[in-house]
């Protein structure tokens, strides 16, 4: 008996109607002509992708197995990452090659799944030259696994493992309102990313970064990420013994009087750094997961910051760093990414002009960090290096900063801008406040002087599951596509510490 010839072959779509590899044959000499007129410009929407065995570029491609039962819309699309032609600037929309078995059957409401960042729910379907844009919104796993059974135990070699570029509404936020980006107004958007046949003209992402095809790795570039955001340059680094994040901000020599200076480092300290995750999917339920993250050994930090004009330089901000490391692997025949994520809070109170402050403080950090099912891993914490011990500063008036950080480890499958899966995160805030070096300001002849210096150090390990994104992003996504996006499930959150010391321990200065 002979076996049926594929839908495309016999020039039949899904539907019965004309199949789009036939109709790109009886239009080939044309799209061929036309792609010769253009070819200095570029035909399709960005760079080609080729061959990608190592996962690098747009990770894996699922692998028949029989432990992974999906869901009856989720559509396989063969090629893996060979079979992207391009990624628009917003990272929604996908161009596959036309010849790809399943492109056929895409459609909007199903699920693309083509590898484990090419992945999410159909959207749009248009055909470009002689590929095919599929603009894709997020999914959860339970939207694409029906059953199946993930165990991990994987050692992250930081070294190893590359930085990416995400193409995300992420940005400054400044005083509570956002600075970057700005939603565009949904009513004029006419569709996701651009194509080759000019449908659609619209970028969700603000900043000008491009989701491509990473080219080979760079031993040294591979070490650090560097990004200018608003005031800000921020630099994310790593290697086996840490991962760290640097921002400098500084507007000291622009045009006026004033300027704030903030300058921070902060990095975990790690060793044999590993990830373990035992998460079953039931009938499109996961019912007691579990995912930690083994060798964090510390906490480092160093703060300075100093403002020229005193309250006039105050500045409250929230980054979400638009870079990632990532390590792409295969748990049985289902692709996945590790990842590592930064983001970042700054908040200032100077009082006076001319002040400053600076300070180092190091902690330690023993045993797992995750959550199984409903119970939270938190290490044993140990001070290092006292933060107090180094806290200085000269001012006539009483200064403070906070600085938040998170670190956040993730096992995410769908879109680079919003994965989903299994997470863990480590929440760092640090508060110091240094008090007047006139002394009781008000009071000169009640007493001796006092000088209050304080400081306040809260670690939380936050994890959970779902689709991880921004706000600004998900808000996007839903004015834009029109589709709803659900929640991280409810934080699982603990403290590993809260504390706050003051000296000296006075009522003046308690109060």
């Amino acid at each position: 008996m002979t076996p049926h010839a594929p839908r495309a072959e016999r020039g039949v779509g899904r539907d019965g109607t004309p199949s789009r590899t036939l109709v790109r044959r009886r239009l080939g000499g044309t799209a061929a002509l036309v792609c010769l007129v253009v070819v200095t410009g570029g035909c399709g929407m960005s760079s080609s992708a080729g061959s990608d065995p190592t996962g690098r570029q747009y990770g894996y491609a699922p692998k028949p197995d029989r432990s992974v039962a999906y869901q009856p819309d989720v559509v396989l699309v063969s090629g893996g990452g060979s079979a992207i032609r391009s990624v628009s600037r917003d990272g929604f929309t996908y161009v596959i090659d036309g010849d790809a078995k399943g492109a056929d059957d895409l459609a909007p409401g199903r699920i693309m799944f083509a590898t484990s960042e090419a992945l999410g729910r159909v959207v749009r379907v248009e055909p470009t030259g002689g590929d095919v844009a599929v603009t894709l919104a997020p999914v959860e796993l339970t939207d694409v696994v029906r059953d199946g059974h993930f165990e991990i135990d994987q050692a992250l070699d930081l070294e190893s493992q590359t930085f990416s570029q995400l193409p995300d509404l992420l940005g400054e936020v400044v005083d509570g309102a956002e600075a970057t980006p700005v939603l565009p107004d949904a009513q004029k958007a006419t569709g996701m990313g651009t194509n080759a046949i000019g449908v659609g003209d619209f970028r969700l992402a603000v900043p000008p970064i491009a989701l491509r095809p990473a080219r080979g790795p760079d031993p040294e570039a591979a070490k650090s990420a560097q990004r200018k955001i608003g005031d800000w340059d921020v630099t994310a680094y790593k290697d086996s013994a840490k991962l760290g994040l640097t921002a400098e901000h500084s507007t000291a020599a622009q045009a006026g009087p004033g300027g704030l200076k903030v300058d921070f480092d902060i990095q975990l300290r790690v060793r044999n750094l590993r990830v373990h995750g035992d998460i079953r999917v039931t009938n499109g339920i996961i019912p007691n997961p579990s995912f930690r993250i083994d060798g964090v050994e510390g906490l480092a930090v160093t703060i300075a910051a100093g403002a020229q004009g005193g309250l006039s330089d105050n500045k409250k901000a929230k980054i979400e760093f638009p870079i990632e490391v990532k390590q792409p692997i295969i748990i049985g025949g289902f692709p996945a990414t590790l990842k590592q994520t930064f983001k970042f809070l700054v908040e200032t109170a100077f009082t006076a002009k001319n002040g400053n402050l600076s300070a180092t403080g190091q902690w330690g950090l023993a045993g797992p960090i995750g959550y199984a099912g409903s119970s939270v891993l938190t290490p044993t914490f140990s001070v290092q290096k006292s933060i107090m011990q180094s806290l200085r500063g000269v001012s006539i008036g009483v200064e403070a900063i906070v600085l938040a950080v998170e670190f956040r480890f993730g096992l995410m499958i769908g879109l680079p801008v919003a994965g989903a899966g299994p997470f863990v995160g480590i929440v760092a805030s640090v508060g110091l406040t240094n008090g007047s070096a006139a002394g009781r300001v008000g009071l000169p002849l009640a007493g001796p002087a006092v000088k209050c210096r304080g400081s306040t150090l809260v670690a939380t390990v936050r994890a959970g599951e779902g689709i991880n994104m921004s706000e600004p992003l998900a808000k996007a996504i839903k004015e834009v596509l029109k589709v709803d996006i659900p929640n991280e499930a409810d934080f699982l959150k603990k403290d590993i510490v809260n504390r706050t010391v003051v000296e000296p321990d006075v009522p003046l200065c308690r109060g």
